[in-house]
């Protein structure tokens, strides 16, 4: 080879330091032309940037620089791409590869094939060569892997036992046709080729030639496989029973006093119905969760689920051992109400009740399924408790109910104006009836606190405290009133009253896990991080089934910078609820911050097929913005940003449009991120998120002052936020500081901002020659 080869049209000749090809001689100086050599003798293999250092600069060592450079020089040579390769690959943090196969030029005497290995005469050599030897190891490793994996699964999951032979025999009749696969063939350029036999001398180099083999004869001998067991089927040796059921009681973890209220079923399918079969199952539940030692699953996970399911179904997906279940009709002008306790473990009865009753004496029909519950469970209550189950308030007004319920079904729904107004109708109604229902004040209270944040209209701040007000009048000891007085304090920045409202809620329920959840978003807001968690983990534990808590926890771990503990989250959501698109869109957007777009972006498409939102187009507009594709970024955020309140989205809309290409747009984006962010300091005051957001959106509309103000302000509020320096870095590169950009960026890093985004930020490129940046990202050439 060093007589001259070719490289496709391109002539080196590595003796005189020249590359020829299109009527343009290079001249290569000797350091580079030595790394391009060496690449040649290694074709579509991947070399490291230690080996090359030590090939061509030898013991004496040189730097990283010296190597960027020579590549750089060859690249220049060969009339080569950076960003679309044709020639040399770079592998970030790891090497190069020489992505064609050069040929020996013309008149030499040589074999016609390049040289990456020392001849091999034996078999062993021959099996080494061909990659054979390396693609079996890899093949047996993942074989042992797949066979512990199905050994451990397949109780849990409740997959056929056979799944344990037809891994095992997929295996082991796999390994014969990788050897043979392997020995005939080789993959390189995303072709298969027939093996010529070259010299692969590393484990990575042979499993890099064959490992498709390796799928090929998995999937092969996976369909022989299928087709043996559907045809003669293979024998399966049954563990006992007590081990088995061992096994999945340890690994779903049931609480043994613990139990879900499944929706009651509507008998006669009138709205009447549907809404007393709704209050029955939620009332009851509601006073089940006071009960001192019992442990109750969410409404919102109890009533996910299919009508009918299997015992076996309610214990895997909300891990109780107990559930009630029933329904609700009217018959002959009666309410008739049906009541079933059932062992989630053996799906047997151990109460069935049916209960015939005038309608105004509902409230005596919920009194006695919960003490009749309670009781058939053997439940020991301290003495000084026994009067929790004993209701603190009157039932009320039958009409009123009805109202009241209605309500409550409409805020469950996703929210618009039309909605929101016929709830808060509905409560009203209630309360003409009956002035001091306290619940439905509550319920209205909540209604005006979720108007107002999705308006930032102020006018239904002051109606919400009204509303709170008197429920708290009508009954000072009914804990929804309490936590909606938390929400609504949360809402408008008053942590103080909001952490004291939760309290309360939580003090007269210990098991309101609503107010606990809201309580940790206050706790993260103070910077006290570790309360929340432990707070979350508290509401975990008692309804081990409700992903709305474990995905709140995956939240305040995502807003403090820990994606890595924020997808772990979220992906028990998804295992607890495979179709929920929060949980599909949350774990997107926490791979996105951990750099994996390719995972994120396939999140957050499937949240996407399952339920629309505007919060996951924005982020899957912001992977592509990452990937320097503004138009399609620009096309998906405008579908967030659709009748939007949300100063992100906008902010987001108008990055992407600076770099598409319709840059001009992006000041009315801008602009329209200013105005919702004032308006939403207008109200809270002390909220730093908004406080950065709105300095970013001065910032690029000309307005440098006050947008560093805002930054300054925010940094005191919150020195430890990573989000405050990143912006504050956006800033400074803005302004011209870019060594107080670089610093803010290394604060944002330390306090956990991914620096993998940092690479990919547009408004960071005049940082990209920096070594002090390169050094904080391990930015590689």
């Amino acid at each position: 080879m060093l007589d001259g080869f070719l490289i496709r049209e391109k002539r080196v000749e590595p003796l005189t330091g020249t590359v020829r090809g299109d009527g343009v001689e290079t001249h290569l100086p000797s350091k580079s032309m030595e790394v391009l050599l060496y690449l040649a003798r290694n074709p579509r293999s991947l070399v490291s940037r230690d080996a090359l250092l030590e090939k061509v600069w030898g013991s004496a060592g040189a730097s990283q620089e010296s190597l960027s450079h020579a590549i750089s020089e060859i690249r220049h040579a060969l009339g080569d791409n950076t960003d679309h390769p044709e020639f040399i690959q770079t592998v970030p943090k790891r090497g190069y590869r020489l992505l064609v196969e050069p040929q020996l030029a013309p008149g030499n005497d040589e074999p016609a094939s390049p040289v990456n290995g020392p001849e091999r005469s034996t078999l062993i050599g021959n099996l080494m060569d061909r990659g054979v030897i390396q693609a079996s190891i890899a093949f047996v490793v993942v074989g042992w892997v797949l066979i512990q994996v199905a050994d451990l699964v397949v109780p849990i999951v409740g997959l056929p036992e056979w799944t344990k032979p037809f891994v095992t025999y997929t295996v082991i009749g796999g390994f014969p046709v990788v050897v043979i696969l392997a020995w005939f063939f080789e993959f390189a350029e995303g072709r298969f080729y027939l093996d010529r036999g070259k010299a692969s001398p590393t484990v990575t180099t042979g499993i890099g030639k064959n490992y498709l083999t390796m799928v090929a004869a998995y999937a092969v001998t996976a369909v022989g496989a299928l087709i043996y067991q559907y045809s003669v089927g293979f024998d399966v040796l049954s563990d006992p029973p007590s081990a088995s059921v061992d096994v999945v009681e340890s690994a779903i973890d049931i609480e043994p006093n613990s139990i879900a209220v499944l929706k009651f079923l509507n008998i006669d399918g009138s709205e009447t119905s549907e809404i007393f079969s709704h209050g029955f199952a939620e009332d009851v539940l509601d006073r089940l969760a006071r009960v001192p030692g019992l442990l109750v699953s969410s409404r919102g996970d109890a009533w996910s689920l299919p009508a009918p399911v299997s015992s076996e179904e309610v214990r895997r997906r909300l891990r109780v051992s107990y559930y009630l279940e029933g329904s609700v009709g009217f018959v002959d002008g009666e309410l008739r109400v049906f009541a079933q306790l059932i062992d989630s473990a053996t799906g047997f009865h151990i109460l069935s009740r049916r209960f015939d009753r005038k309608l105004e004496d509902f409230i005596e029909v919920q009194d006695e399924i919960t003490n009749l519950t309670v009781a058939n469970l053997r439940v020991a209550l301290p003495e000084a408790t026994q009067m929790i189950l004993a209701r603190d308030y009157e039932g009320p007004h039958v009409d009123a109910y009805v109202h009241y319920r209605r309500g409550r079904e409409l805020l469950e729904l996703p929210i618009n104006a039309e909605i929101l107004t016929n709830a808060i109708d509905s409560y009203q109604r209630a309360l003409e009836i009956d002035p001091d229902y306290a619940a439905a004040h509550a319920g209205l209270c909540s209604a005006y606190t979720v108007r107002f944040v999705s308006t930032n209209d102020e006018q239904f701040i002051d109606k919400a405290e009204m509303a709170c007000a008197s429920g708290m009048a009508a009954n000072s000891n009914l804990h929804m009133v309490f936590s909606a007085m938390g929400d609504l304090y949360a809402q408008t920045g008053r942590l103080a009253q909001g952490e004291a409202a939760y309290l309360k809620a939580i003090d007269i329920n210990a098991q309101d896990v609503g107010a606990m959840q809201g309580l940790a978003s206050i706790y993260e807001r103070q910077q006290d991080l570790g309360r929340a968690v432990k707070l979350l983990d508290e509401a975990t534990r008692l309804q081990p089934g409700n992903w709305r808590t474990i995905d709140t926890l995956g939240s305040l771990l995502f807003q403090n910078g820990k994606y890595t503990e924020a997808a772990d989250a979220y992906r028990r959501v998804v295992a607890l609820d495979p179709d929920n698109s929060q949980g599909h869109g949350n774990l997107g957007s926490s791979l996105m911050m951990m750099g994996d777009f390719v995972a994120a972006a396939e999140s957050l498409q499937r949240s996407l097929e399952l339920e629309p939102s505007r919060l996951f187009y924005s982020n899957l507009a912001i992977i592509y913005y990452y990937l320097g594709r503004f138009d399609e970024s620009v096309a998906i955020q405008r579908q967030a940003v659709e009748e939007s309140l949300d100063f992100v989205d906008w902010l987001n809309l108008g990055d992407a449009l600076l770099f598409s290409s319709k840059p001009e747009k992006a000041s009315e984006a801008f602009q329209r991120a200013a105005e919702i962010a004032e308006s939403a300091l207008s109200v809270d005051a002390a909220n730093t998120a908004t406080m950065y957001a709105l300095a970013w959106a001065k910032a690029m509309l000309g307005d440098l002052e006050s947008a560093r103000k805002l930054i300054d302000n925010s940094l005191s509020m919150d020195p430890n936020n990573p989000y405050v320096h990143y912006y504050d870095a956006l800033l400074s590169v803005r302004e011209g500081h870019q060594d107080g950009a670089v610093a803010a960026l290394a604060k944002a890093v330390e306090g956990g901002y991914p620096a993998i985004m940092l690479i990919n930020e547009p408004h960071l490129t005049d940082l990209y020659d920096r070594r002090d940046f390169r050094d904080l990202v391990s930015l590689v050439d």
